[in-house]
């Protein structure tokens, strides 16, 4: 598959990608220009980023047929996948002068010709705003939902979480169960070695859990010294496991910024009955974690096993 090695267009730039074979010049045509005009205005209904992508693979196959296309963030980390691989590609990385937008990549079981290329990469044109737009979108939602000091998801996203996988639970009739814990002490630390060692330690307990627990699990900092998990597909006695294994993780820690301590927590846990809210779920949870404080902390409590 044939691919450009330069493009300028006002603004916009996409540069040359890995395995240049040829550069094609942009057809300004006014064909193209409706085409790009129509495009860019369905890629401007929404703001989600998957979403984005799958309109202008839609659109993109109504002019140009492609087996397959993929999307990769700026940052290198995710790929959005549609159709298949296939032997040829074209890989475009997409630029707004000198702000990377991501990696496209364009598959077919044989080679572009000329004219259909000039036409993909006036398209690609249309999608580069819109992109840009939904990147920058996407960018403040994150922040928004992560706790900044443990960079872990904060209360808000918990909430949403919580509602989302309660409902999920029961529509697909499977376990779901919660953690909630808390660092014990921990005033202590704040007031022997300062409120930034204490942040350490914070970061600390929030690294230690995302280390223990499964990928499928989320993690939440709900608010000072509490954190929560959330465990599908997790009944009652594998909750309290998962809780147990992040309690002696945590309870082995024995240094941390130089400083020789000693950091242990306690935790609760729930597991989601029928018809239960996610208040009511919650709050089972909190109970079983104040169980755990009053009966010597460095523990866990199950809700269902409390009186």
């Amino acid at each position: 598959m044939h691919t450009a090695s330069y493009l300028q267009s006002n603004h916009l730039s996409l540069v040359k990608p890995p395995h240049v074979h040829r550069t094609v010049e942009a057809d300004n045509s006014s064909t193209h220009s409706s085409r790009v005009l129509e495009l860019t205005n369905v890629l401007q209904t929404t703001l989600k980023l998957n979403l984005q992508i799958e309109l202008f693979a839609r659109k993109l196959r109504q002019h140009i047929k492609i087996d397959g296309m993929t999307y990769q963030l700026p940052d290198g980390d995710s790929i959005q996948k549609t159709g298949k691989i296939s032997v040829h590609r074209a890989t475009y990385d997409l630029r707004i002068e000198a702000e990377k937008l991501g990696t496209i990549c364009f598959y077919r079981d044989k080679h572009l010709s000329r004219k259909e290329v000039t036409l993909l990469e006036s398209l690609l044109c249309a999608l580069v705003y819109p992109l840009r737009n939904a990147l920058e979108y996407n960018h403040a939602m994150e922040l928004a939902s992560h706790d900044a000091l443990t960079g872990i998801h904060n209360r808000h996203a918990m909430d949403e979480a919580l509602k989302r996988e309660i409902d999920l639970a029961n529509r697909q009739s499977t376990p779901l169960s919660i953690l909630i814990l808390d660092a014990d002490h921990f005033k202590n630390f704040n007031d022997t070695y300062g409120h930034a060692y204490g942040d350490e330690v914070l970061k600390t307990i929030a690294d230690t859990i995302a280390s223990t627990i499964r990928g499928s699990d989320m993690l939440f900092r709900f608010g000072g010294e509490e954190f929560v998990v959330l465990t599908s597909q997790t009944v009652s006695d594998g909750a309290h496991l998962l809780a147990e294994r992040i309690r002696k993780n945590i309870e082995s820690i024995n240094q941390i910024d130089s400083i020789n301590t000693h950091t242990t927590v306690s935790l609760g846990v729930a597991t989601l009955l029928k018809n239960e809210t996610a208040k009511e779920f919650f709050e089972r949870a909190d109970a079983a974690l104040y169980a755990a404080k009053e009966n010597g902390r460095n523990r866990s409590e199950v809700a269902e096993n409390i009186a």
